[in-house]
């Protein structure tokens, strides 16, 4: 009986995406730094391309977050409700987390870096759990209520590793260095041509975008 509203539900959840994808193309496209470089995915952080005053396509990237954010709700809803497990809706109860710090990154750009940060942070610590969550339920579900397939799981343990890998590594740092915002790239004296920290935050938004739209075409309900 969820079919119907679960295709609407899941219209949501790929047009907020959707519009997220094309508001960091947009963004991109446009983009000159302070030094009037190009954007490159190799040394750049996503959240740099709604820096007010310096990304030519801030306006529509924050605004495209937020509105994307705010889009995937009932999208990441309707899998708790689809699944109907404790799991699932620990799933949703992150998600709907994740997809409120996504619009927060967009209310908040860089320009206000302290609100910008936890809401990244937020962000990037419940699309952490969304995934574990929801992997667990699809690996638990039951044989005679099939929701999502179980090679959908690979998605999910893709998008755990490189929400993993991205959340552990600001914590690699010598004894007694000084502590730095990792978000913050003016906190950097020279911008490194490869950075791996921008390098795996563009790995995350990447397997975020496979597991969302995978999730939106193998779920059955």
């Amino acid at each position: 009986m969820f079919s119907m509203p679960f295709d609407i539900f899941r219209s949501f959840g790929m047009t907020g995406m959707g519009v997220i994808v094309l508001a960091i193309i947009y963004s991109v496209l446009l983009y000159r730094g302070k030094w009037g470089e190009r954007f490159s995915l190799l040394n750049h952080f996503i959240s740099e391309l709604g820096e007010m005053g310096v990304s030519k396509g801030a306006r529509v990237f924050n605004i495209g977050l937020t509105v994307g954010g705010l889009a995937s709700l009932p999208f990441v809803a309707s899998l708790g409700i689809g699944f109907g497990s404790i799991l699932g809706w620990l799933g949703t109860a992150a998600g709907i987390v994740a997809t409120l710090g996504v619009a927060a990154v967009g209310i908040f750009p860089m320009n206000n870096l302290t609100a910008h940060t936890m809401s990244a942070k937020t962000y990037f610590r419940a699309g952490l759990a969304m995934v574990f969550f929801f992997g667990l339920a699809i690996l638990f579900q039951s044989a005679g209520r099939m929701i999502v397939p179980p090679r959908a799981n690979l998605l999910s343990l893709l998008a755990f590793l490189a929400y993993g890998s991205f959340l552990s590594l600001p914590r690699r740092k010598r004894s007694g260095q000084q502590s730095v915002n990792p978000l913050d790239p003016e906190q950097v004296h020279e911008r490194p041509r490869v950075w791996v920290f921008p390098i795996l935050e563009w790995v995350v938004f990447f397997a975020t975008v496979a597991w969302l739209f995978g999730m939106a075409f193998l779920a059955q309900i």
